[in-house]
């Protein structure tokens, strides 16, 4: 049963609509808002099923917008930067861009050297859903056609948006298949705590609950069949609160474990000590993928006329998935969903002070 049939109107927030622009091919795209009681605002649009907008207060009650994004939906479609956007049908790498299913070999597209990432070059990142509101979720509906970027199967997945006045951002994502395929669905919201144009990345804290990670060669792919090895000892270490700055130019990216999918667990802290803010990201998925805008476009610009750029010049991504390149990596967990199986996902972003 739907939990916010036993909360009172007053304790659910109610999102709004109203149109963001068109794209290129003429088609509106909608832009829908949350404002909760702690005057925390979210903002997500239908093009790419983008998160464009979080506004959160400081400790001295101070507004700033802590996610990186454009101001218009022209620039979302032109600069094709995956910031705050849906990824799918798979998030990260897959090595070689093949996979096998039932003795059958599927190549997809190569959108980066021999390897595809975030989905083949036109993602979902580049889709407008079909959004509306249902009661106090934005829901986002995109179905990608059989052969889409080389996948099989028709796929439809819809990406679910909540805001509680718990400052908890729910992000739901679930998919079903006409033919087996991989699915690996998340979101690349870029946060900057202390204001998206502000860069000063390096200032923020990090900790990652986990001593497993996903060793990656120099393509940041996983290694021989899919290894997992311990943080310990490596420059892969954030289990303790870790200054971002003193790790930022040595992990380009880097993908860590938590076990079994489908139960909530709290998996990473993000704070910033100067003004307070903080997060903390709960996710149902085995990993963690943690990038400090290593590869950003020098030059990017966004919001306001801010300039992002990689690594100072960016935010931080802490993005919920299953194990890279999971269709062809023996040793990690199927990510093959099959035709009457339903994916399921569910991240948190929990927004709060130190």
């Amino acid at each position: 049963m739907d939990p916010s049939v036993h909360r009172s109107a007053k304790d659910i927030v109610i999102p709004t609509e109203e149109p963001f622009g068109e794209i290129k091919d003429g088609r509106t795209v909608k832009r829908f808002s949350f404002t909760n009681k702690n005057n925390i605002t979210v903002r997500i649009i239908s093009y790419g099923a983008t998160i464009t907008d979080i506004l959160m207060p400081d400790k001295n009650g101070t507004l700033v917008d802590i996610s990186l994004g454009f101001d218009t939906a022209a620039e979302y479609e032109d600069k094709h930067s995956y910031i705050g956007a849906a990824l799918g049908r798979i998030t990260e790498r897959m090595k070689g861009s093949r996979f096998t299913i039932d003795g059958v070999e599927y190549n997809v597209s190569q959108n980066e050297g021999h390897n595809q990432v975030h989905g083949g070059f036109y993602g979902f990142d580049s889709k407008l859903f079909d959004a509306k509101i249902k009661g106090d979720r934005v829901e986002m509906t995109y179905v990608s056609p059989d052969g889409e970027e080389g996948f099989p199967g028709e796929l439809t997945s819809v990406f679910t948006f909540q805001l509680t006045n718990d400052n908890e951002l729910i992000l739901g994502y679930s998919a079903t298949t006409t033919k087996a395929t991989p699915v690996n669905l998340s979101n690349h919201v870029y946060f900057n705590l202390e204001g998206h144009k502000a860069g000063k990345n390096g200032d923020h804290v990090l900790s990652v609950y986990t001593n497993r990670y996903i060793p990656i060669d120099e393509a940041f792919l996983p290694l021989g069949d899919g290894e997992i090895a311990s943080v310990n000892g490596t420059k892969y270490d954030l289990q303790k609160p870790t200054l971002v700055r003193k790790v930022i130019e040595d992990i380009p990216v880097s993908c860590y474990v938590f076990g079994k999918r489908g139960t909530k667990k709290r998996v990473a802290r993000l704070e910033n000590p100067q003004n307070g803010r903080c997060i903390d990201v709960y996710t149902t998925e085995p990993g963690l993928d943690v990038y400090f805008s290593a590869h950003m476009k020098q030059n990017l610009y966004g919001k306001d006329g801010a300039k992002y750029g990689p690594n100072e010049e960016g935010g931080v991504c802490l993005i919920p998935m299953q194990y890279p390149s999971g269709a062809n990596m023996p040793n990690f967990p199927d990510t093959i969903l099959r035709p009457g199986e339903t994916y399921n996902q569910t991240t948190i972003y929990k927004f709060g002070l130190i």
